[in-house]
């Protein structure tokens, strides 16, 4: 069945304003996720009263395939961010590791002073040190 076209081109029946709501839920069947599918379910109503059935739904399809890459993308991303921060912290690890040496070389520089300085003192029978 189809409308009598006094309204704009032919159309079959059930077709025209869709409710927010239904086109949210349209749409999470389709996996668009929740926080997602509530701001392009308003938009997707706006546009959906200007569409045939076959439209609507293949509107719903091309939404929900872009998420879908979009996600991936964005998973992608995090992976990618992920690997830099490692990357960043192994980098911030290894000039950690870097200052620790030199400050084991001077502790080793230091001690060696002191052992000196002990055994000068060792000999003089009224140096003391503190």
């Amino acid at each position: 069945m189809q409308d009598d076209g006094s309204w704009g081109p032919m159309r079959p029946l059930g077709t025209g304003a869709r409710p927010p709501q239904r086109v949210r839920a349209d749409l999470e069947r389709r996996g668009v996720p929740e926080p997602f599918s509530e701001p392009l379910a308003e938009r997707l109503a706006e546009l959906a009263s200007e569409l045939s059935a076959s439209e609507y739904h293949a509107a719903v399809l091309a939404t929900a395939a872009a998420c879908e890459i979009l996600q991936s993308d964005a998973a992608q991303l995090e992976v990618d961010s992920r690997a830099r921060d490692v990357r960043e912290i192994q980098h911030l690890m290894q000039g950690f590791a870097g200052e620790l040496r030199k400050l084991e070389e001077g502790l080793g520089v230091l001690s060696a002073y002191l052992v000196r300085l002990r055994t000068t003192a060792d000999g003089d029978p009224g140096g003391v040190i503190h």
